[in-house]
């Protein structure tokens, strides 16, 4: 692989009655589920809804795409039926690779016992890091068969940890409870979905769709938005990199703006601060009157088409203004870029707000990443899946 090239580290981003479905109840042809996910206001992460424990209870989870599994605080009110600690050098314990054994000198509770499997859990904001107790507990999870979500499908034995609840401080959204991993983990989200459902002929596949009201799409495509457009027809492909931490990565050539190449050791930034006037906006750099922009696609004259050249000199993720460009202030519009230091984990970061509204496909099978660029231009978007038309409680 050239030494040139630049890997994209892709951190993470940054509801209700029901039908339930036991295992038993799921035919061979259930091999796709949903996820509703909502971007916070205030931290602009990206929370999910879980259903989980016994009986059922809607969890919100800040969503990590790199995280290496599904963590909850249980210190208070984990109330459950179904919970059990797998015991040290357990099934569970090998398969969730720890051989460690945690010990609590507490009062026994959710999250607290001896001999059983301890695992680390982090948030993935600060970086904060603590010892957990490994758990297992039902995971139930939307089915669905076109645009529409269906029943709620259940794994009863779905592992997790048990963290302490200082890690929910001091930057997640008020109220999470925990962090859902998309890594490539022995138990992250998506690994143990293919486990779990691999009978049905569930593919080792998800697809994020990111928007204020967006959705998390596990299995393979078609995936249909209204009016029952196939948003993976568009999709681009390359191959994806796994890190032995299991996060996300792919090769890029090139970077093109407008058409022109531009060297690899200059910033698009430096670039964009050429004869345009307007004071930048904290924490960007380049910024410019917003009057010229389109307000749904963000594409005018002072706004560059950005092209990543991948793997292969025709394979190129363009980034249209759409996710290129944010509204600072009233009246200001800004590249939604900034400098992310000397100490960064990869030479660039393709962020939550680049992704929004592109459909990105992790197929772990054959180690590719599909991609679309922005849904709008094919007047569709990532809030436009039906999550009104649930099944209510048999």
């Amino acid at each position: 692989m050239a030494s040139s090239s630049l890997y994209f580290l892709l951190i993470f981003l940054s509801i209700s009655s029901f039908t339930l479905l036991s295992q038993s109840q799921t035919s061979s042809k259930l091999n796709k589920f949903v996820l509703p996910i909502h971007q916070d206001n205030k931290t602009n992460l990206y929370v999910a809804n879980i259903y989980k424990r016994t009986p059922l209870l809607q969890t919100p989870f800040v969503v990590d795409l790199n995280g290496r599994l599904l963590w909850v605080t249980c210190e208070q009110n984990y109330l459950s039926s179904t919970y059990h600690a797998p015991r040290c050098y357990s099934t569970q314990c090998a398969r969730a690779n720890t051989h460690y054994c945690h010990t609590c000198f507490s009062k026994a509770r959710p999250g607290c016992h001896n001999n059983t499997c301890g695992l680390m859990s982090v948030n993935p904001v600060t970086s904060l890091t603590a010892m957990s107790e490994l758990a297992q507990d039902v995971l139930s999870i939307y089915s669905t068969q076109g645009s529409n979500p269906g029943p709620l499908v259940k794994i009863p034995r779905f592992l997790f940890t048990c963290a302490p609840s200082l890690l929910l401080q001091p930057v997640l959204p008020g109220n999470v409870q925990g962090v859902a991993g998309l890594g490539h983990s022995p138990i992250s989200l998506p690994t143990q979905l293919a486990s779990h459902f691999g009978y049905a002929g569930f593919a080792p596949t998800f697809a994020l769709c990111l928007a204020p009201n967006g959705v998390i799409f596990f299995g393979d495509s078609p995936y249909y938005m209204f009016p029952g457009f196939d948003i993976s027809l568009p999709l681009g492909y390359t191959p994806l990199i796994i890190s032995p931490l299991g996060e996300y990565y792919i090769e890029v050539k090139s970077i093109k703006i407008n058409n022109k190449d531009v060297p690899l050791n200059t910033t698009l930034l430096s670039i964009g601060r050429r004869g345009i006037g307007v004071k930048p906006v904290e924490p960007f750099e380049v910024c410019f009157n917003s009057k010229s922009i389109d307000k749904r696609t963000r594409v005018g004259p002072k706004v560059p088409n950005i092209d990543l050249v991948l793997h292969d000199q025709h394979v190129i993720w363009r980034i249209y203004g759409s996710n290129s460009v944010v509204e600072a202030t009233p009246g200001v519009s800004c590249l939604a870029f900034v400098d992310g230091g000397l100490n960064t984990r990869a030479a660039i970061v393709i962020g939550a707000y680049q992704m929004e509204n592109n459909l990105i496909q992790f197929d772990m099978a054959i180690s590719r990443l599909g991609f679309s660029s922005s849904l709008l231009f094919f007047r569709t978007s990532c809030n436009n899946l039906n999550f009104t038309a649930i099944p209510l409680r048999e």
